[in-house]
């Protein structure tokens, strides 16, 4: 029998090799196009957080709008003053502040120390319609008779929000005054006044910078 195989033979098998060549660097242009296209289609799909993040917010009444700008993490430098105004301590620490309830009310979550125990604290501040109001309560680590009572007024014009406290004392009400003014889009300072009878005296300074940019949405409240 001879060895020899046949032109056309030769043409077939050479026919198969060329099909299947083709046929392989067919699928490997197609998972090349699959391989490349993937992450393109990831990047083409918006992040809900981000949509979100840019829809207007329908609140519940227009006087929930200026708590916008406390939305946010924060840096915090806290300096505590004795009746003189001398600085006597100072800390360092973080504040988180976030919508809640359908933007009802926002939960400021703080913590500071100096490198001892480390003071920390929950709040809440909604709108009173019936007083026309800001109201809130703030818990701590460090109180034994329970909240502290807030209520506040908001200052357009100067982008400041007058806060007047009241806590349990040993002795009766403990009663102080918070100013916290926006600075800039990026920094707010919260001054603490004891209130003596007609007197106020300075307690404590806070100062906050933002942990991330402020939004640009945000900055229409500065003129921007």
């Amino acid at each position: 029998m001879s060895a020899q195989i046949s032109t056309a033979t030769l043409r077939r098998r050479a026919g198969i090799r060329t099909a299947t060549v083709r046929e392989r660097a067919a699928r490997g242009k197609w998972i090349a196009v699959v391989v490349f296209a993937a992450p393109l289609m990831v990047l083409a799909q918006t992040d809900p957080r981000e949509t979100e993040a840019e829809k207007p917010i329908d609140f519940p009444v227009p006087e929930m709008a200026p708590l916008e700008l406390f939305i946010g993490p924060w840096s915090v430098t806290e300096s505590h003053l004795d009746t003189r105004g001398q600085v006597i301590a100072s800390a360092k620490g973080s504040e988180e502040i976030n919508w809640i309830l359908d933007y009802h009310a926002i939960r400021r979550v703080y913590t500071s120390s100096s490198g001892q125990k480390a003071f920390k604290a929950h709040g809440t501040l909604a709108w009173n319609a019936a007083e026309k109001k800001y109201h809130g309560v703030w818990f701590d680590n460090v109180s034994n008779t329970g909240p502290s009572i807030v209520k506040g007024t908001w200052d357009a014009s100067t982008r400041t929000m007058l806060f007047e406290v009241e806590s349990a004392g040993p002795s009766g009400p403990l009663r102080h005054r918070v100013v916290e003014k926006f600075e800039s889009p990026e920094k707010r300072v919260a001054t603490t006044y004891q209130v003596d009878g007609s007197t106020l005296i300075k307690r404590l300074e806070v100062e906050y910078h933002r942990s991330k940019p402020c939004p640009d949405r945000l900055r229409t409240f500065f003129g921007g």
